[in-house]
């Protein structure tokens, strides 16, 4: 059985994880549309709001963005991991 120092030290770096992950992808997004996406981020209006799907960088053909996003799943990977193993629930899993 784990310590609850232990256990609340994984729960830490679970939510580093995500804080790593939302940083990470908000780099893809400025690379994104100061690079492939460049021209289409010109002809948007200022002030217009886009959601962007993960799928779309996936398809990129960037060489650095493929990269980020490759860290992207595998820190995804590395996070759901860390929870099945230690059986940590998260908040967003508990609330309804």
């Amino acid at each position: 059985m784990q310590s609850e120092p232990y256990r609340e030290t994984l729960e830490d770096a679970l939510k580093n994880l995500v804080e790593v992950n939302s940083k990470i992808y908000d780099s893809i997004i400025q690379i994104a549309m100061t690079g492939e996406l460049n021209e289409w981020s010109r002809s948007v209006p200022i002030g217009e709001v886009h959601n962007f799907d993960f799928e779309l960088f996936k398809s990129c053909s960037d060489t650095n963005i493929q990269l980020l996003v490759t860290l992207i799943e595998k820190i995804d990977e590395t996070y759901r991991t860390i929870k099945n193993v230690n059986a940590i629930e998260t908040k967003e899993e508990g609330e309804e």
